[in-house]
C-alpha cells in the first residue's frame, strides 16, 4: 500500500469515527468514504481496533508536527508549556481539516482497556506525550526558570488533569471550554513549577 493511500483510509477513519463513533463506524463506512472495498481496507488492517490504533498514531504525528514548530518559537520553558497545553485543548476544526485526537482517544480508553495491543499503543502514546513534558521541565530546571521539581511526576499529573478536563471539553460542560481548560492548567503549572510554599 501507498503512503497516499494508508493516510487517506487513516483519515477517512478519523473523520467516520468523528462523525458516527466508534460503535457505529463499520469498516464498510469507512472504505466508502476512501472509495474502496471493504476488503482492501482489511487486507493492510485486519480489524477495526487496529484501524483506531494506526489512527491515533497517525494523529498522534500530526499533532506533534504541528506543534514542534511553535515550540521552537518559544522563547522560554514556561512558554514551550503554554503551547502544549493550548494545542492540547480540544477545538472545533476548521471546515475541511481533519478532527483533533480527542475524537479518538475516549474510544481508544474503552477499547484498550481489554485489547491488549491497543492499550501497549496508548501506553506508548501516552509516554512520549509525558516525555514531551518533561523534556521542558527538566529545561527550565536547568535554566533556573523552574522550580527543582519532580518532572516525572509533574508529567503525570498535567496529563492526568488535561485528560480530565478535555472529556468535560469535548462534552460541552457550560464550565469548562477549551478556554478555561487552558486557564486552568497553565495557573496548576505555575503553581507547581514557579510558586514556593
Amino acid at each position: 500500500m501507498t503512503e497516499t493511500r494508508r493516510e487517506e483510509i487513516l483519515t477517512a477513519t478519523v473523520t467516520v469515527i468523528a462523525e458516527r463513533g466508534l460503535c457505529e463506524t463499520r469498516i464498510a463506512d469507512i472504505a466508502s468514504q476512501v472509495g474502496v472495498s471493504p476488503a482492501l481496507i482489511l487486507y493492510y488492517f485486519p480489524n477495526k481496533t487496529v484501524l483506531l490504533a494506526e489512527a491515533l498514531v497517525y494523529l498522534d504525528r500530526l499533532f506533534y508536527e504541528s506543534v514542534s514548530v511553535k515550540l521552537e518559537e518559544a522563547e522560554s520553558a514556561e512558554d514551550q508549556l503554554a503551547v502544549l497545553i493550548e494545542e492540547s485543548c480540544p477545538r472545533p476544526s476548521p471546515a475541511g481539516e481533519l478532527p483533533d485526537g480527542w475524537v479518538l482517544w475516549p474510544a481508544t480508553w474503552e477499547v484498550a482497556r481489554l485489547d491488549p495491543s491497543l492499550a501497549a499503543a496508548r501506553a506508548r502514546l501516552d509516554e512520549a506525550w509525558r516525555a514531551q513534558i518533561v523534556g521542558i521541565v527538566e529545561s527550565g530546571v536547568a535554566s533556573g526558570e523552574f522550580m527543582d521539581v519532580d518532572a516525572k511526576a509533574f508529567s503525570i499529573q498535567l496529563a492526568a488533569m488535561l485528560d480530565g478536563l478535555a472529556i468535560e471539553a469535548m462534552l460541552g460542560d457550560p464550565t469548562v471550554d477549551a478556554e478555561r481548560m487552558s486557564e486552568l492548567a497553565r495557573a496548576f503549572s505555575r503553581k507547581m513549577l514557579k510558586e514556593t510554599v
